[in-house]
């Protein structure tokens, strides 16, 4: 999912690919939700409710976009043509692009009327599409299936809901996660099925492996392409797990330079400088390739990389939540469906629509086995998903997984310029004090937030 990294300095752009976010920033330059102004919502017009789940009586021909151009694509097409089988009336097309330039495909399909009736999106593109009149509100197909928060979690239900609208249905959550080495564990003098589940436990982990099997404990990414994100999302789990906010209640200010923030970033970097658990030096990827190669003992990844390692490790890999270093909590992204503003959507459409997504999100322990956690609680809840130990193991943190605020750009904070990412890089590597780097971060995103504030009216 993020493997694909080019180049050396993690530009705005690219960090908002490694995230799958930003459909609105892609194109339109470093501070384009601060220009122009657009306090409407959602297309021009307005579309019937559509009042029955079912495929319609009248053949209907579906376009189903998405950036899925790794492994998980090859999931997400056996699944489409599994429906296509079953379901004769409703035949569903897929077009992957890989991301970039996913979103500026769809803005482009937007501005020439050839938009596709469904589109992928990440959970924290929702705003900046809905804003832009990309997607259409599903507050009927809500209705229809009587789905609430106690569906999948309460927080990705909030986050799909943008000026008190449902723009999408949630597909999956792909967390940070935790992974193990068994076989060193057991060298370290460890016990294998007793992950670490705290500071104190994950330290004495670490410690154990650096000292005892030669190889480091736990590796913290400090440079590359992918340092932005990498460092990023951890900072950001630990972050979230000491009750941080990314901002205050009306989006105002941004508030991720709290003592939340603070500590999270001085912990990674005491990881290097004061236990000494990882080497100064990490390229970002080489923590993954590292572990893969059975020579590091422990990895926060995203969720996305289970596959590759239960391929390289076998039964010598341990999967499972977080450790709460400060508390609950872990950053977390999300695929959600959603439906187009696509010109001349007709009512069957429409509904046949509805029905490909809510079999989709249904049949989704098939998304599951790709390396993702089903957001629908139905299917994690499922005998199937439980037979996939390394996912259901993960998914025990689901409900402390957590998503950036509702509105446009909100990644930015994280993964744009100047952004937390780059702080926390600057205070891992020795550059800037951590109160003063985020300092400096919050205080630019306190002026973007104003002046997106004032743009789209949240």
């Amino acid at each position: 999912m993020i493997d694909e990294v080019r180049e050396q300095r993690l530009s705005r752009r690219e960090a908002l690919r490694l995230a799958g976010i930003g459909a609105g920033t892609l194109a339109l330059g470093p501070l384009l939700a601060a220009c122009g102004s657009s306090k409407s919502v959602g297309p021009a017009g307005s579309q019937a409710a559509i009042a029955s789940l079912a495929p319609p009586s009248t053949a209907v021909s579906l376009d189903f976009w998405n950036p899925w151009s790794g492994p998980d694509g090859n999931f997400a097409k056996t699944m489409v043509q599994q429906f296509n089988g079953e379901t004769k009336n409703v035949q569903v097309k897929v077009t992957t692009f890989p991301n970039p330039p996913y979103y500026e495909k769809i803005r482009t399909a937007k501005q020439s009327g050839n938009l596709p009736h469904i589109a992928v999106m990440h959970v924290d593109a929702i705003p900046q599409n809905a804003a832009d009149g990309i997607l259409t509100p599903m507050d009927d197909l809500v209705k229809l299936l009587n789905l609430s928060g106690g569906d999948f979690t309460e927080e990705i239900w909030k986050d799909i809901h943008y000026k008190s609208q449902a723009w999408a249905i949630p597909l999956d959550e792909h967390t940070e996660s935790f992974y193990w080495n068994k076989d060193l564990f057991q060298k370290a003098g460890l016990d294998p099925e007793k992950p670490p589940t705290d500071k104190a436990s994950f330290e004495q982990a670490a410690q154990a492996i650096t000292s005892k099997t030669g190889v480091p404990g736990f590796m913290v990414v400090t440079s590359g392409p992918g340092g932005v994100f990498l460092s990023g999302t951890a900072w950001a789990s630990v972050f979230y797990q000491g009750g941080g906010q990314w901002t205050n209640a009306d989006y105002t200010a941004a508030t991720y330079n709290s003592q939340a923030g603070v500590q999270a970033v001085e912990w990674l970097r005491a990881l290097i400088n004061d236990l000494k658990v990882s080497p100064k030096n990490v390229q970002s990827d080489s923590e993954i390739a590292a572990f893969a190669q059975g020579k590091n003992g422990m990895v926060w990844s995203g969720i996305w990389q289970t596959t590759r390692y239960q391929d390289a490790l076998k039964d010598k890999l341990g999967a499972g939540p977080l450790p709460q270093i400060f508390g609950k909590g872990t950053w977390s992204g999300s695929h959600t469906l959603a439906v187009t503003s696509r010109k001349g959507m007709s009512a069957q459409e429409r509904q046949a629509a509805y029905y490909f997504i809510d079999w989709f999100s249904t049949h989704s322990v098939e998304w599951a086995k790709a390396g993702q956690l089903p957001a629908r609680k139905s299917v994690r809840d499922s005998a199937a998903f439980k037979a996939l130990p390394a996912q259901s193991s993960i998914a025990k943190q689901i409900d402390d997984a957590r998503f950036f605020p509702a509105i446009p750009a909100a990644a930015d904070m994280l993964f744009g310029p100047g952004g937390a990412g780059e702080a926390v890089l600057a205070v891992i590597n020795g550059k800037k004090d951590a109160k003063a780097a985020l300092d400096e971060s919050a205080a630019r995103y306190l002026m973007i937030l104003r002046q997106n504030k004032q743009k789209y009216g949240f």
